[in-house]
């Protein structure tokens, strides 16, 4: 059985952010998902069969154009929108992600949890990536 990322002790660079962010991936069940590199970067952060995934590393509040650029990316490219962020999110936000099928997942490196922030977040959270 896998175990979930362990917690840092530090701050997680961007970087760090998105690596730990796939480990989620992974724990919840998209053992495929890779880092995107180089011109896929531009896209997202994280791919696999079945999601998109973004990683929001500010302290700030969820930038709702990103929620946008999430759905309608993953939504021409057949897949599901995952977005991992580190701040808060703004009611606004949360609301379009809810509507567009979005999940937000707010991960805390320092502490070692990721909870669902919508409803979309909280359903994936609980029941895992190998169902959608």
């Amino acid at each position: 059985m896998l175990e979930p990322p362990a917690p840092k002790p530090w701050r997680a660079s961007d970087q760090e952010a998105i690596e730990l962010c796939r480990d989620w991936m992974v724990f919840m069940g998209a053992d495929d998902v890779v880092v995107a590199a180089d011109r896929a970067r531009e896209v997202c952060h994280l791919y696999s069969g079945r999601y998109l995934a973004w990683v929001d590393n500010r302290r700030g509040n969820l930038d709702p154009e990103l929620v946008l650029w999430a759905k309608n990316t993953a939504a021409g490219d057949g897949r599901n929108a995952l977005v991992f962020l580190s701040g808060g999110v703004l009611p606004e936000a949360q609301d379009q992600a809810d509507a567009a099928g979005v999940a937000l997942l707010r991960f805390d490196a320092q502490g070692g949890n990721l909870d669902g922030v919508n409803r979309v977040g909280r359903r994936l959270r609980e029941s895992g990536l190998a169902i959608t």
